[in-house]
């Protein structure tokens, strides 16, 4: 049985992962105007309040799912030097 596996494709994946954890943040970070906006002009306390905690639900959620994407490119990353040092060293040439 032969397994192969391209590193640079696995790298690129890894790397777009990053890309897409960075978004998400990014994401989450623009909450922040929108919640500060909306509560501004809320009218009411309370309604200021639910606007804030709902988006920072929002935002707990997506930190977490940021952190899930940004561990899937690191560990994608990992793996592709793994089977490139595995192809340059252990795999012999020809």
């Amino acid at each position: 049985m032969r397994i192969e596996a391209d590193a640079g494709a696995i790298s690129s994946a890894g790397a777009r992962q990053s890309q897409i954890a960075t978004a998400i943040t990014n994401v989450s970070t623009d909450l922040t105007s929108a919640a500060e906006s909306g509560a501004a002009g809320a009218g009411t306390p309370g309604l200021a309040e639910a606007i804030t905690g709902a988006v920072q639900s929002w935002q707990g959620s997506l930190a977490m799912l940021s952190t899930s994407v940004a561990g899937i490119g690191r560990n994608l990353s990992g793996s592709a030097t793994a089977y490139q040092v595995v192809d340059e060293t252990a795999i012999p040439a020809g």
